[in-house]
């Protein structure tokens, strides 16, 4: 196979892995604002098989958790699938991706949480 062919091949396929590659905390990577750890605040709290599957963000936020129960609980039992968890995954970072650039840092993932916790509130 000549060079170019396989350089054509292989570079966009790069390109896709390296806007869904995740470090150690979800989208983004280190730009200078405090971590989100994912620690366990408290709150609400979300059950069944699809609550490990959230991202830690989602998951480990009183924000987050109860977006997730308003948005994406349809029995209103306080438990989630995999499949709800998986979208709620998706909303959230598409929401939170304020420069429309397919990563979000920490400072996004605050300011989306605060977005929402404040959204929730005047319901």
């Amino acid at each position: 196979m000549p060079p170019f062919r396989i350089f054509a091949t292989v570079a966009p396929l790069a390109l896709v892995a390296g806007c869904a590659t995740y470090d150690d905390r979800g989208y983004g990577g280190s730009d200078g604002y405090p971590s989100y750890q994912g620690g366990q605040y408290g709150g609400a709290g979300v059950g069944g098989t699809g609550a490990r599957d959230l991202d830690p963000w989602l998951g480990g936020s009183r924000a987050g958790q109860a977006l997730v129960l308003a948005r994406f609980d349809r029995n209103d039992n306080g438990e989630i699938g995999s499949d709800r968890a998986r979208e709620a995954n998706a909303w959230f970072r598409r929401y939170a991706d304020r420069d429309h650039d397919l990563r979000l840092t920490d400072r996004e993932i605050d300011a989306g949480l605060q977005r929402v916790a404040r959204e929730l509130r005047q319901r």
